[in-house]
């Protein structure tokens, strides 16, 4: 038995090895019921006998520890209820990679949830999802916004870009830019945000196409007019011919 015992901020520390392994799997910052505990059962353990803490003390320690775990059991409970809510509802889970550290958004719709020891896993797209990292509630128009933006910039991507547009692209960019003009200002804004690269080579390379456009329709004007000119010329000598014919 030890005969001196470490003492850090006023309470004893134990240094025995399952102490220091179970610290280091201990990665809260925030006390729990469980911590609570201990605290008072070292409280108890380590007091001066010659000045040991009162029984109200410990009733008072108690209580609080009693509210301690209510409140805990509470916080589990309104995570069940919320889990159950999810199901069937498509939602965002930003899950943080243990090795990397990196994070990477997953969407899917909550087939269920399964409750394992303290935590709460929420089933999506064949695979567990820890609730902690739920990232937002899909509603449907984030949704609709989503599949919309990924057929424009898949549909762009088969588009030639500002230096190889042509006349022949025509009808295409002009369905393109219909379609565009019929989304709600909140998909606009959608793929402005998340498909910029698309958006910029549309937008460039209609810029370019109406400028060949404009070339196209200024030389068929021109042509045209030039060509009224003379049928008016030809009519007008024409009739002078005539007018000038003698009569017998």
């Amino acid at each position: 038995m030890a005969l001196w015992q470490k003492v850090e901020n006023g309470l004893p520390v134990d240094t025995s090895a399952s102490a220091n392994s179970a610290s280091k799997e201990k990665t809260k910052n925030n006390l729990d019921k469980e911590d609570f505990l201990n605290l008072l059962v070292a409280q108890m353990k380590y007091q001066d006998p010659l000045e040991p803490q009162s029984n109200t003390e410990y009733v008072s320690q108690l209580a609080t520890f009693t509210q301690v775990e209510a409140t805990e059991n509470m916080a589990h409970t309104a995570e069940r209820v919320e889990a159950n809510g999810l199901i069937g509802k498509t939602v965002i889970m930003r899950p943080t990679n243990s090795v990397t550290g990196e994070t990477s958004d997953v969407v899917g719709v909550v087939d269920y949830m399964m409750k394992e020891g303290s935590k709460i896993f929420l089933a999506i797209n064949g695979a567990l999802y820890n609730l902690d990292d739920l990232y937002t509630v899909a509603d449907s128009e984030y949704m609709d916004a989503v599949v919309i933006a990924d057929d424009f910039e898949s549909t762009i991507a088969q588009m030639p870009d500002a230096d190889h547009v042509s006349l022949m692209d025509e009808e295409a960019f002009k369905h393109i830019r219909k379609q565009y003009d019929a989304l709600t200002t909140y998909q606009k804004e959608f793929i402005a945000n998340n498909n910029k690269e698309a958006l910029d080579k549309f937008l460039a390379a209609e810029t370019a196409l109406n400028a060949l456009i404009a070339l196209r329709d200024t030389i068929t004007n021109g042509g045209g007019s030039s060509s009224d000119n003379n049928d008016s010329t030809e009519t007008t000598e024409e009739s002078g011919t005539e007018a000038n014919t003698p009569t017998e």
